[in-house]
């Protein structure tokens, strides 16, 4: 059992350590990416109070007999109700924090609340497998990076409007970026046993999107470093800047 629990939640705790020395110029009190790695934690659990109630209303549909199955299972059983949650449990973490003082925090911390649901979803699935270092392995270099990813984004949109950007666009793209990475890679990954003959189209597909999020990720980081870098910055003093030299006389002959 402790086997388990150390390979299911080495993952999380690898990209959790990154993201924390990525921060090092202003770095969060390690007490407050723990509290935020257990919101994630919670995040689960309100997954199901948001896939029971969902189910309740009809929305739910479990059918990965067909790739529209797939697809629809993809986006209500997994991809809507998980970034939801996560996002809940973010706001409710960062609405009265008092060291969100920077944008690149808001990437911090929603990665550790990403962290904490993919580290406790990896321990049931682990606990379900028959194989479950060969799952362990499987996910902890897919689906728990990806988690890390899909919460940065939503780490970043959210700082965005957080810290001023007050467009619609912006406020739909907090919650809608992470829903669409979210969703495609599931469907992705439920569609593999659905078409057996096109799994290596499916896989090359798959491991296309991880990249194109990494990247994308790595760059979002970057953009909001630069942007934290800009603001701690002072402006330069009146008269510090750079001394020109004397204006030359006009050459006479």
């Amino acid at each position: 059992m402790l086997l388990i629990l150390i390979t299911a939640l080495i993952p999380a705790v690898i990209l959790g350590w990154w993201i924390y020395k990525k921060d090092s110029a202003r770095p969060e009190p390690p007490r407050m990416l723990a509290l935020a790695f257990l919101y994630g934690v919670g995040s689960t659990f309100v997954t199901l109070v948001i896939t029971s109630f969902m189910s309740i209303m009809g929305v739910m549909v479990y059918e990965l007999g067909s790739f529209a199955g797939a697809v629809s299972t993809a986006l209500f059983a997994a991809a809507l109700p998980e970034e939801m949650a996560k996002l809940l449990m973010l706001w409710l973490f960062l609405r009265k924090n008092p060291f969100y003082d920077e944008y690149f925090d808001g990437i911090v911390y929603a990665a550790c609340v990403g962290l904490g649901f993919a580290g406790t979803e990896n321990i049931l699935y682990l606990f379900q497998s028959e194989d479950w270092l060969g799952t362990g392995i499987v996910r902890g270099m897919t689906a728990v990076p990806a988690h890390f990813a899909i919460a940065c984004a939503m780490g970043y949109f959210y700082s965005k409007r957080h810290f001023g950007d007050r467009s619609r666009l912006t406020a739909c793209c907090v919650l809608a970026v992470p829903v669409l990475i979210h969703w495609v890679y599931d469907a992705l990954a439920f569609s593999e046993g659905i078409f057996p003959a096109l799994s290596v189209v499916i896989n090359v597909l798959f491991v296309l999107l991880i990249w194109i999020v990494y990247k994308r990720t790595m760059s979002r980081i970057d953009d909001l470093q630069r942007i934290d870098t800009a603001r701690r910055t002072p402006p330069p003093l009146p008269g510090s800047g750079p001394t020109l030299p004397p204006p030359q006389p006009p050459f006479q002959q």
